[in-house]
């Protein structure tokens, strides 16, 4: 018998729903994800080092927001994730709704806990996989977004500390 940790187990359960839903938005502009954080936030950095260290493509939100967002969408991700404050993320999807991109899940994050506030239909299992990781769920959404087919492997990071600001993790994704 193989021994598996509770949490190893339902994160292999977690990635078979979330592959169930990626068929009607993937990859209608290729593969290719971006990952938006704000370098202000401890939890945006932790957010662009995860994200790097699993080779994604970290991009930090600084300076006109809407010119950075414009140049983002002009590359074409299929996926777009982000670790921000609430007006970042609400000015993003804005801009992202424009050039045909939906917010397909949103997640509020504090300290060692986090909730899936809006997940679409098929997106369900990414909320489920950041609240599963608990205080590495900030790890967990890079892990996802830079490998968002692909099984989720479990962050190696320490979990955070409790307490801190609300911030939002979310996903856009092409429409189809």
């Amino acid at each position: 018998m193989i021994a598996a940790t509770r949490r190893q187990a339902m994160m292999g359960a977690l990635a078979v729903p979330t592959l169930a839903g990626l068929p009607q938005f993937r990859w209608q502009h290729g593969e290719a994800s971006v990952l938006l954080h704000d370098p202000a936030l401890a939890a945006g950095l932790r957010f662009a080092a995860a994200g790097a260290a699993r080779g994604g493509k970290v991009v930090a939100l600084a300076g006109d927001r809407i010119r950075l967002a414009r140049d983002v969408l002009s590359r074409r991700p299929a996926l777009i994730a982000g670790v921000s404050m609430a007006a970042d993320a609400l000015l993003l999807e804005d801009v992202a709704a424009e050039a045909g991109y939906t917010r397909v899940a949103l997640l509020i994050g504090s300290g060692d806990t986090c909730t899936a506030e809006a997940c679409h239909p098929g997106w369900a299992a990414v909320g489920r996989m950041a609240q599963g990781a608990g205080g590495q769920w900030i790890e967990a959404l890079a892990d996802y977004a830079v490998q968002p087919g692909g099984t989720t492997a479990m962050p190696d990071a320490a979990p955070a500390a409790p307490g801190g600001a609300s911030v939002l993790g979310w996903v856009l994704a092409a429409k189809a």
